[in-house]
């Protein structure tokens, strides 16, 4: 199962460019970075980023992900704006 978590980690890797400037934003560990991201690669069967030494290149099936990924992403902001509003 996909979490938003895993989504959160794979757009901000994606606009940093780096798992380590990613860990920085997310306030946590690069190799948590990297495991989560892994994750989320096993469960949709494909490899969404293009290692490289100096940082990461999204793939092409990762550009499709991407776009996905951050309507999710937003998305999932309105559903939680909306409930505060609600509650």
């Amino acid at each position: 199962m996909i979490n938003i978590n895993q989504l959160q980690y794979f757009v901000i890797s994606a606009e940093q460019g780096s798992l380590s400037k990613a860990a920085e934003v997310l306030y946590t560990t690069k190799p948590h970075v990297s495991k989560t991201i892994k994750s989320l690669e096993g469960y949709l069967g494909m490899e969404l980023f293009e290692r490289t030494p100096r940082g990461v290149i999204l793939s092409k099936d990762g550009e499709r992900i991407y776009a996905y990924a951050k309507n999710i992403l937003k998305n999932a902001g309105f559903l939680m704006r909306l409930k505060e509003v609600i509650w």
